[in-house]
């Protein structure tokens, strides 16, 4: 089959819930004999915002091949309304795959690669975590997941020791000894709804709006009802979760109730806590490099209003908390670029 002619990039077909998207006009000729089409592209910039989303022509390209003829692209970016939310609440954001992009530039400046070293990825459970693992395993090579419930470190010491000890080995040339190098990923996770909600999720195949992180808002709704911590060995993970979570949100005033963003804050506080003490216990940064990469990550929404729900219309964005590596005992804070947008300058342009 020939190419696809892309003939123009319409300006915004419509805003439905804050959701801007644009028609892409491309022409694809009959299906022939003729070999498979080659993937088409194109970069929109609205006029509503700083960034310039990329449009996504996957499924037009797929439609081509069944002979489905043009087809509707929507721009790969967050609502508006979830963009501002984010500049307020989580004002570093980027997006994820940028994010992991820009991690690997510098930890490759670093000597750390896919083929020298093992990644220990920590997120929450959630079926929706999974893009940022499957990016880093793209960066960095297959990962050990150390996961927990609302991205609680769970493993302990011994899980900490079989990871690392899955690490290929290196030679060093300074001094010519024989060392392993990790690279530990831990991310609590929460949703911006199309509309700017913050905890709004919209979920395969559900048809009313779902929720993350369930275990956190659980955490948030016993704190504000003044519910204490009770052992209970059927829910371990959560009554961890929950203590952790307890001793490091600090309640402004008598009364006051807390948000899930407090609440997400402090998972994040009380995750990096448990993950650099793990590594305190487990790591020798005379025989091992390392690097911590932690932050919160964030599914925001873009979902059409009366239409199916795909996982494309969802863009998570990863908002940085401690970013540093430490090579020969020597600590480096990790500095990404500034070249892409973030949300507050994306939600500032209306």
């Amino acid at each position: 089959m020939a190419s696809a002619d892309i003939t123009g990039l319409s300006q915004p077909a419509a805003v439905a819930g804050g959701a801007t998207y644009y028609v892409v006009n491309i022409t694809f000729p009959s299906p022939g004999p003729a070999a498979a089409p080659a993937a088409a592209s194109a970069v929109a910039t609205p006029a509503t915002a700083a960034a310039s989303p990329v449009v996504d022509t996957t499924a037009a390209v797929a439609d081509a091949a069944s002979g489905n003829g043009s087809a509707v692209q929507r721009v790969k970016q967050a609502a508006l309304p979830a963009l501002a939310t984010m500049a307020e609440f989580f004002p570093s954001s980027r997006q994820e795959d940028d994010f992991m992009h820009a991690v690997a530039l510098e930890l490759n400046k670093l000597g750390f690669r896919k083929d020298n070293g093992i990644a220990l990825v920590n997120t929450c459970r959630d079926e929706v975590c999974r893009p940022i693992v499957n990016l880093i395993d793209k960066e960095f090579g297959l990962s050990f997941n150390v996961s927990g419930l609302g991205g609680l470190v769970n493993c302990g010491k011994t899980g900490f020791k079989a990871a690392m000890s899955h690490s290929p080995e290196f030679l060093c040339d300074v001094d010519g000894t024989i060392k392993e190098r990790y690279i530990f990923f831990a991310f609590p996770h929460v949703s911006v709804g199309e509309s700017g909600e913050v905890g709004s999720l919209l979920r395969r195949g559900r048809g009313k709006p779902s929720s993350a992180c369930g275990a956190l808002i659980a955490i948030k709704n016993d704190i504000n009802a003044d519910n204490g911590v009770t052992p209970d060995a059927d829910d371990a993970e959560y009554v961890l979760l929950k203590s952790k979570v307890m001793e490091k949100v600090q309640r402004k005033k008598e009364g006051e109730l807390l948000s899930l963003v407090q609440v997400t804050k402090a998972a994040l506080e009380a995750i990096t806590d448990d993950l650099e003490k793990l590594i305190s216990l487990t790591v020798d940064p005379a025989t091992a490099d390392y690097a911590v990469i932690t932050g919160v990550q964030i599914h925001s929404g873009n979902q059409i209003q009366g239409e199916p729900f795909r996982t494309e219309r969802t863009c998570d964005y990863i908002a940085p908390h401690k970013m540093y590596a430490v090579v020969r005992g020597k600590r480096y804070d990790l500095q990404l670029d500034s070249s892409a947008e973030t949300p507050e300058v994306a939600a500032s342009v209306n």
